[in-house]
């Protein structure tokens, strides 16, 4: 039972992660000028990132000639938070 467990805290570090990296980019464009909130009302969040994404890459590839690290950093971040939450539902079946 301890192989869950650690797949379990491997995602929520990665999560936590992504969380920080999805506040730096919102940071950064508003820094830039752009309205931008996570929150919708209250601590409700939305999902609202997948709409600043495109916004992000596109100011970074302006402003640099090049994607913003924080882009890639985010959807890594995703994606092995997604894995590690599958093989820690698969590991509680085995």
């Amino acid at each position: 039972m301890k192989i869950p467990i650690l797949f379990g805290f491997i995602t929520l570090v990665f999560l936590w992660f992504n969380l920080a990296v999805s506040i730096s980019i919102m940071k950064y464009l508003k820094s830039r000028g752009r309205e931008v909130s996570l929150f919708d009302s209250g601590f409700f969040i939305k999902g609202k990132i997948f709409r600043y994404l495109p916004l992000y890459k596109e100011v970074t590839l302006r402003e640099k000639g090049k994607t913003g690290s924080l882009y890639y950093q985010f959807y890594l971040s995703f994606v092995l938070a997604m894995a590690f939450l599958l093989l820690g539902l698969f590991s509680l079946q085995a």
